[in-house]
């Protein structure tokens, strides 16, 4: 994962070393994230302060090789939904301005003197500031109570085959899901694209109503209607993961055998261990190389044969 940093950004992160969670964020930036500054090395090296900084960064096992001059997204010009590149949709950025970008409601997109807030959103548990939790069923008790675990996002993949398979399940399961997921993207319109096996739909099952409803939900939340897109494949010619899966920009959420975890009058029942949520930050998540490089292209050469309903649009994936 990459983070874009800014220089005035650099020096307000610093000027944080006395703050909890700092120690934490910064082993992230060594470890796990690629930093790409803005500025020059010569620059960065004419600051005292960044070049103290940058001795601590580099020192030890783990070295870092921060690329300077990085090619750079402009706030006003690349930085927007208008054929942005994965790699910049799902990076972090710590900018120079003193407010938000509106990208901020959907991305991490961070700004001055609010660097360590911006980055300890990339942990699933930021109080523990760990990268990864695995609940069950029984500890989730709604899909509800997923919600703190998220993040801002602009997209939202969801690969299960069978989570349209019965009508009377979709409002404790799939419903839930989506609007716990969506809970910290506020005024920016999300991409939700499901991916089922077209045999495995019920028969009492309307797309149309399935997506109308999903829309209601989501702009009730997050104050605009997201776009809603519906991939149905043949298993023989798309054959879905066998693990149930949920990508976003910084989180990816496995389930062994469905997400259809509850009934209809909420009861457990599911039979599998459960699931785990995981930042993409993390140096040994591969979920999203696998889904985008894997998976989305095999789609991609694919989908003449896949029949697509909805709204056809996805910052992961291409439709035409």
């Amino acid at each position: 994962m990459n983070a874009y940093i800014e220089i005035e950004s650099l020096r307000s992160l610093i000027s944080q070393r006395n703050d909890a969670r700092y120690d934490e964020c910064l082993r992230m930036l060594k470890r796990n994230l690629i930093l790409n500054f803005s500025f020059s090395k010569s620059e960065a090296l004419a600051d005292p302060s960044i070049q103290n900084w940058m001795k601590e960064l580099t020192s030890g096992a783990i070295a870092p090789k921060p690329k300077w001059d990085s090619e750079y997204p402009d706030p006003s010009d690349e930085l927007t939904l208008d054929n942005i590149t994965i790699d910049k949709l799902c990076a972090v950025y710590l900018l120079d301005d003193e407010e938000p970008q509106r990208l901020a409601s959907a991305m991490l997109v961070g700004y001055c003197g609010h660097e360590l807030e911006t980055l300890s959103q990339l942990f699933v548990l930021p109080e523990t500031q760990e990268y990864s939790c695995r609940l069950n069923a029984t500890k989730i008790n709604s899909w509800k109570n997923i919600s703190s675990y998220s993040a801002p996002c602009t997209d939202i993949l969801i690969s299960d085959r069978y989570i349209l398979s019965n009508k009377s399940l979709l409002g404790r399961n799939l419903y839930q899901i989506i609007n716990a997921v969506v809970r910290k993207t506020h005024n920016l319109p999300i991409n939700i694209v499901l991916f089922v096996e077209r045999d495995s739909i019920g028969l009492d099952v309307d797309l149309e109503k399935v997506g109308k409803t999903i829309k209601q939900n989501v702009e009730e939340i997050v104050g605009e209607e997201p776009n809603v897109t519906f991939v149905l494949c043949k298993q023989h010619r798309n054959p879905l993961f066998h693990d149930r899966l949920i990508l976003t920009n910084y989180r990816a959420i496995t389930s062994g055998d469905t997400f259809n975890y509850f009934n209809e009058n909420g009861n457990i029942k599911t039979g599998g261990f459960g699931i785990t949520i995981e930042s993409l930050a993390d140096s040994c998540c591969y979920v999203q190389d696998t889904v985008i490089d894997t998976y989305c292209k095999q789609l991609k050469k694919d989908i003449p044969y896949a029949m697509v309903q909805g709204d056809k649009k996805s910052n992961f994936l291409s439709f035409f």
